[in-house]
């Protein structure tokens, strides 16, 4: 840190720039991946939580989780008049 005065702290040089945006430009596949991750992730936990909530815990069939009439009759359930 003993800088005398006409001493200045080395700057990147045009190719060390280059090189930077070419790695970062070769990084979005991982990225993409990554931010897709989490959505599929997510899914597939909701999906799974649901079929061992009713199908485990509820004593019914798991395959009753993909059928759209288990929801219309919850739906009913909860808010009929």
């Amino acid at each position: 840190m003993n800088q005398e005065k006409g001493q200045h702290f080395p700057q990147k040089t045009q190719q060390g720039k280059q090189s930077e945006r070419v790695r970062s430009g070769k990084r979005w596949p991982f990225v993409l991946a990554k931010v897709m991750l989490v959505p599929i992730l997510v899914f597939f936990s909701l999906v799974a939580g649901l079929m061992i909530g009713y199908g485990v815990v509820g004593d019914k069939p798991m395959s009753e989780v993909f059928d759209l009439a288990t929801y219309k009759h919850m739906y009913d359930l909860l808010f009929a008049e």
